[in-house]
């Protein structure tokens, strides 16, 4: 049976009109099938994946094309094919090198003037002029309620030919001397105490031809005295001596 071109048109109308694509089944399909082709997709270029989208748009909106074409093609209605998808790649601009004939800029950090000083000289070991070689300290070493010694203690850079160490103790109450000793390793030193108006004095003296080498020395003035404690802020001690040179040199203070 033959068909006019009225009737053919009609068939195929009612044919488009009948035709509703699946769109959830096809994509279904396509996510599926890029899922076992990841690896591929991967290494393929993306206008590749951009031709398969397209055609996929094509398909799914594919049906106005087909019912128009069926309707003879003619006429004001033709619908505007939609327009294709287009994949945009963004490339993330790479940070500029600075060449080796660039010169750094000069930063603007602020900071406080820094003073300039003068290098100071570094210390010296030698003794400043006029200082004498002889040292001598006195002190009260309190040995119990009513005993003490008065002690005199001298170092010297030189060595000594002659020396005379004198310590005095002022007259307090029940004041009694219980001798005088000293620490001088080498050399032989007499010892004597003696009684004046008012005053205890020892007396050390470096025996006639010994000699005391540099180094330091202690001398001990030993007493008693009252209970309750005993004020020696008006005991007084001297030191005279002969360096190897042949200087005189002197020493003193008290004890307060």
């Amino acid at each position: 049976m033959m068909l006019t071109d009225d009737e053919l048109r009609a068939v195929l109308r009612a044919e488009a009109a009948a035709h509703q694509p699946d769109r959830a089944v096809i994509l279904n399909r396509v996510t599926r099938s890029a899922m076992r082709t990841e690896a591929a997709r991967r290494r393929a270029p993306r206008v590749r994946i951009a031709g398969a989208a397209a055609a996929v748009a094509a398909v799914i909106g594919g049906g106005g094309f087909a019912q128009w074409a069926l309707a003879g093609g003619t006429g004001s209605s033709r619908p505007t094919p939609p327009p294709p998808p287009v994949t945009t790649t963004v490339t993330t601009p790479a940070t500029p090198q600075p060449s080796a004939s660039s010169s750094p800029k000069p930063s603007r950090t602020s900071s406080s003037p820094k003073s300039h000083r003068s290098p100071s000289a570094p210390p010296s070991s030698a003794a400043p002029a006029g200082t004498s070689p002889l040292w001598a300290d006195g002190s009260v070493d309190v040995g119990g309620k009513t005993q003490a010694s008065s002690v005199v203690t001298i170092k010297t850079s030189e060595s000594l030919t002659a020396l005379d160490v004198t310590i005095r103790l002022a007259e307090t109450a029940e004041l009694t001397s219980r001798g005088g000793s000293q620490q001088v390793p080498g050399a032989s030193v007499n010892s004597s105490v003696t009684e004046e108006a008012g005053v205890l004095v020892y007396h050390f003296t470096l025996s006639s031809g010994d000699t005391i080498a540099p180094g330091t020395y202690t001398f001990f003035a030993r007493y008693t005295y009252a209970s309750g404690g005993r004020d020696a802020g008006a005991d007084t001690y001297a030191v005279s001596a002969t360096s190897g040179s042949g200087a005189a040199l002197t020493a003193g203070g008290a004890f307060g």
